[in-house]
């Protein structure tokens, strides 16, 4: 993920030049080579921090998830786990320092590449595009929310591979409960439309939430915040669901 995130920002670096030709239009130079157009260099700049965002919202979750499946799966096993429940800790501290250890290994590397390529384009352009940062935020937001689903399929199953499979699949099915209104009309019952409303606003909102960080990236007003705060209560109920369950398995 360091070796992807230090190519994109080189590439922002050595590759990609604008020159000023105005306050706010620049002539597009891509690895020397003039393009012969000129772009509004905020549009410019928006326009490409929006498709980092884009790019770091969907790889870059995909990648932090597949890498952090066997963390707390690996705790659970005989021996291991056996190994931090004698020592003076409690159950919740240990699983939460799995929690945040993974939690601070996404931060760096999502950080890595956002404050790298945010400091060469503002740098280039002279613009200061500071939601960049905050969407970089909202991204951090989705994976906890995930991971503290994944944390709590771990804990029951103890299984990376079947905790990473169902995770996915709540990621990958989030764009369809946005078309609820679409699948109503294909129900014959209203029950399982209340069932899909409620599948709906239990499950974290990454459809949303991908939506709203790269609106935020590229300086577009958010119409609402209800994802956010919806999606962080989940990973709080989620993650406390599972301290709870581990503090009382018997190992």
């Amino acid at each position: 993920f360091m070796l992807i995130s230090t190519l994109i920002s080189a590439l922002f670096l050595f590759a990609v030049n604008l020159d000023i030709v105005n306050g706010m239009q620049s002539s597009l130079k891509i690895f020397g080579t003039d393009t012969n157009e000129l772009v509004e260099i905020k549009q410019f700049l928006f326009e490409v921090q929006g498709g980092i965002i884009v790019m770091l919202y969907t790889g870059g979750i995909f990648m932090a998830l597949f890498a952090t499946s066997s963390l707390i799966p690996t705790l659970l096993q005989p021996g291991f786990i056996d190994l931090f429940i004698c020592k003076p800790l409690s159950r919740t501290s240990i699983l939460l320092g799995r929690f945040l250890g993974a939690l601070a290994i996404v931060t760096f590397n999502i950080f890595y590449l956002v404050l790298t390529s945010w400091l060469i384009l503002s740098i280039k352009t002279g613009f200061w595009n500071f939601g960049y940062l905050y969407a970089a935020l909202v991204i951090l937001l989705a994976f906890s929310a995930l991971y503290s689903l994944m944390t709590l399929l771990s804990v029951l199953s103890r299984s990376g591979a079947l905790s990473l499979m169902i995770t996915y699949l709540v990621l990958f099915f989030s764009p369809l409960l946005l078309q609820r209104d679409n699948i109503y009309a294909l129900l014959s019952s209203r029950f399982w439309g209340m069932a899909i409303d409620w599948i709906y606003y239990a499950l974290p909102k990454t459809s949303e939430l991908g939506g709203i960080a790269r609106h935020v990236a590229k300086g577009v007003p958010v119409v609402s915040w209800f994802p956010v705060w919806t999606t962080a209560l989940f990973s709080i109920v989620v993650f406390g669901l599972a301290a709870v369950i581990f503090n009382r398995k018997d190992y």
